[in-house]
């Protein structure tokens, strides 16, 4: 036999059902999460100058699947656009620049930092010399090659050598070619580069051969 619920049965479940709801929602279980912002780059590739305009792009997302707005500020400079791609100019002076963007799903804000630094434009490394000891080599006869460069701005200079036939041995502005076996006139070619995207490239002819001179 099923018997009847009673009144205060009902009023206990309801207060239980209450009480459970309001435990859930006083230890946070049911509270708006933070939106996530997952990247915050320049899109725009190398360096920027003075005036040059690039741009930047958020990644962010809502645990909640709450729709979000873009906020985007920054010490210097001008930001064009709105929402999770926007444009910035640089100021005419040098220095680094701090772009923010806050992201905020209606009741909770995220907020996230870029440092870009405006850099003077790049000058590229002037090769002065490339010069050798021995213009005329032997089968399998070695010479040193040798380079005055210089860069502008300063930069660190990287120097590639390569020989369209025998071995570069060394590196940096001072490097040994060993000669092939065969005779002809070969071109060795330098290319010195400034880390920045400047490059200056310059090359030189060695003659293999068994003539008077010619260095072992």
């Amino acid at each position: 036999m099923i018997k009847p619920v009673s009144r205060q049965s009902k009023w206990l479940a309801a207060l239980i059902l209450v009480t459970i709801a309001a435990l859930l929602i006083s230890g946070g279980c049911l509270a708006n999460q933070l939106p996530i912002i997952s990247r915050l780059a320049l899109v725009t590739e190398g360096e920027i100058n003075p005036g040059a305009t690039a741009q930047l792009e958020c990644a962010a997302l809502d645990p909640d699947d709450d729709e979000l707005s873009y906020t985007w500020s920054a010490d210097g400079g001008t930001i064009f656009g709105s929402g999770a791609t926007v444009s910035w100019t640089a100021p005419g002076e040098l220095g680094t620049y701090t772009v923010t963007v806050e992201i905020s799903d209606g009741d909770n804000i995220a907020i996230s930092q870029l440092d870009i630094p405006v850099l003077a434009p790049n000058n590229p490394p002037v090769i002065n010399i490339l010069s050798t000891d021995c213009p005329r080599v032997k089968q399998a006869g070695t010479g040193t090659l040798t380079c005055e460069a210089s860069d502008p701005d300063g930069d660190e200079l990287t120097y590639s050598w390569s020989a369209e036939r025998g071995n570069i041995s060394g590196e940096g502005p001072e490097v040994t070619w060993v000669a092939p076996s065969e005779y002809g006139t070969f071109i060795i070619t330098l290319t010195v580069t400034d880390g920045r995207g400047g490059e200056a490239t310059y090359t030189i002819s060695i003659i293999v051969c068994t003539c008077g001179g010619a260095c072992d």
